[in-house]
């Protein structure tokens, strides 16, 4: 089995810009499955397009060791589909009898049109950990695979979906994840997953359509046990628990925290986590705090108590903004992300977003454009308003277009909402990122306190020489990247000056040039209710 990650990055946009400010992160579906082909002792190669300069060298390479027919898995997300298919394609042409399947988010959300392509021959659906390895031992062997579930593929010129298994309720019956298969000079290993599936119905999160509503949660003591070898064997000392919402079961979580205390982790690393402002009270935050978790995601979405129904969010403004201001009492780092141009969504709802995250006194955040990912409610809701723009094979997928893109190449957006244009929402995005970041105090603090802004990724002796060494290394990326912010700004600014295409006011513009002229943050304002 050959297992290919392929890459979201297209060359034509601005976004592998960014590559030089981070490694890439570990594909955990991935993972998880060379862990049990490992197991149960089923040979395998992995190639990342994202890191590899010569993929067809080494799918030579790799295919010389192997007996055919040859198996190809590629998980795959919307915005990697078409990098997927286009290796795909090539597959087919040079290794015609080969048996190419797609897994991952995007094929489980839309199978029939995954299987409209002729280089893929079977779609997995789910979580394929227990499906894998048996319809690999069926296609090396020639038998008939057509009772396992999970799959769809075509049969006599229609495709056929089998049945939806159970999802894996024992998450501790999984192998601990490998990352003793992925190169810690080219990834980052400062993760844990300690938990799959999200009970919550948001309409624009993809994520559940492969775990699934059903929330479970390894073993503490596994969890640990993982931490530990971490710690221990790669000398991380900074973890990202990368669960969609960490807090869901605190019954568990407190277990969690005692173990990591008899351990004495709590002494030797930091954590960081994503919650939900309706899943925190005080209590869980300082014990978290006391034990060594330093730094909380929140995925805010919106200042607007009328939007955040109409995207299903469960959950209310104030409730946010109260756990907001929880952490950032007891001590937290907060990172949050906003999203603009959900349905019905005004400029002044995205503005408020802005004036909540300088009032919360928020270290970090993002404002994303909306993106109708396949499988979720907005996917349908955009395509019932004849709203949905896919250009070629989602190429177009991206929620974080307008601030990194190419300001000379945009993406066009996936989905606009009615009362909206393209230009307005790209607009307010920009005027986002720039009004918060917008001043001497905050640029300070992001270079001054690195773990509470933007990190960069770093291993080195800490000799000044070295340092100076990553830095020169980054400058070429960094003076491009400065290039295209000042041209995002001189555009923004042309736009207000000339009230074309933007909702801004040259009020909200000249209010930039204040708040850096004042060099201080607003800080947080909001009533402590607990």
């Amino acid at each position: 089995m050959i297992f290919i990650n392929p890459s979201a990055n297209n060359r034509k946009n601005g976004l592998v810009m960014m590559e030089a400010f981070s490694r890439p992160v570990v594909s955990i579906g991935i993972g998880y499955l060379m862990a049990v082909f490992e197991r149960e002792g089923i040979k395998f190669k992995f190639i990342d397009v994202r890191v590899e300069n010569n993929v067809s060298g080494l799918i030579e390479e790799y295919t010389r060791e192997m007996e055919p027919p040859y198996i190809f898995g590629f998980s795959v997300l919307t915005p990697t589909f078409r990098s997927a298919i286009d290796i795909s394609r090539q597959l087919k042409k040079h290794y015609p009898d080969s048996i190419i399947c797609f897994g991952g988010i995007h094929p489980t959300a839309v199978p029939e049109e995954v299987l409209s392509y002729e280089c893929v021959d079977i779609v997995v659906r789910g979580e394929s950990e227990n499906v894998l390895p048996e319809l690999y031992r069926h296609l090396k062997e020639g038998n008939d695979f057509t009772h396992l579930e999970n799959l769809s593929y075509r049969r006599n010129g229609r495709i056929v979906h089998k049945e939806m298994g159970p999802t894996i309720n024992d998450l501790d019956s999984l192998p601990p994840f490998p990352y003793h298969l992925f190169n810690s000079k080219r990834y980052d290993l400062n993760f844990v997953i300690s938990s799959r599936g999200c009970p919550y119905k948001c309409i624009f999160c993809s994520n559940r359509v492969s775990t699934g509503l059903a929330y479970r949660m390894r073993s503490a003591e596994l969890i640990v046990d993982e931490l530990y070898m971490l710690h221990d064997k790669y000398g991380q000392n900074d973890i990202h628990f990368l669960d969609d919402n960490f807090l869901v079961n605190k019954k568990k979580i407190y277990i969690l925290l005692d173990e990591i205390r008899k351990k004495g982790l709590d002494k030797r690393m930091t954590f960081n986590f994503q919650a939900r402002g309706d899943n925190v009270d005080y209590k869980v935050l300082k014990d978290m705090y006391d034990t060594g978790f330093k730094s909380v995601y929140f995925g805010l979405e919106t200042a607007s108590e009328r939007i955040m129904k109409i995207i299903n969010k469960g959950e209310t403004v104030e409730q946010c903004a109260r756990a907001v201001h929880m952490a950032k009492n007891i001590g937290f780092s907060v990172i949050a992300t906003y999203i603009y141009a959900f349905p019905t969504e005004t400029h002044e709802d995205r503005m408020k977003c802005v004036t909540m995250s300088k009032e919360l006194g928020i270290d970090l955040v993002k404002f994303n454009n909306a993106t109708p990912y396949p499988g979720t409610s907005l996917y349908n809701t955009a395509k019932r308003e004849n709203r949905l723009n896919i250009q070629g094979l989602y190429e177009n997928f991206y929620t974080i277009s307008a601030f990194a893109e190419n300001p000379f190449r945009k993406i066009p957006f996936s989905y606009v909402p009615e009362g909206n244009t393209e230009e307005e929402i790209r607009n307010d995005i920009l005027y986002s990122h720039f009004a918060f970041y917008f001043s001497f105090n905050r640029i300070k603090k992001i270079f001054k306190q690195p773990t509470k802004g933007l990190k960069f990724n770093y291993e080195g002796t800490g000799k000044i020489i070295d340092i100076l060494k990553e830095i020169m290394r980054r400058m070429p990326s960094m003076s491009v990247v400065g290039l295209m912010l000042a041209v995002k700004f001189f555009q923004l600014f042309v736009s207000v000056l000339t009230k074309k295409n933007t909702s801004l006011t040259m009020g909200e513009f000249v209010k930039l040039f204040t708040d850096l002229k004042k060099g201080n943050e607003i800080g947080t304002q909001i009533n402590d209710k607990n």
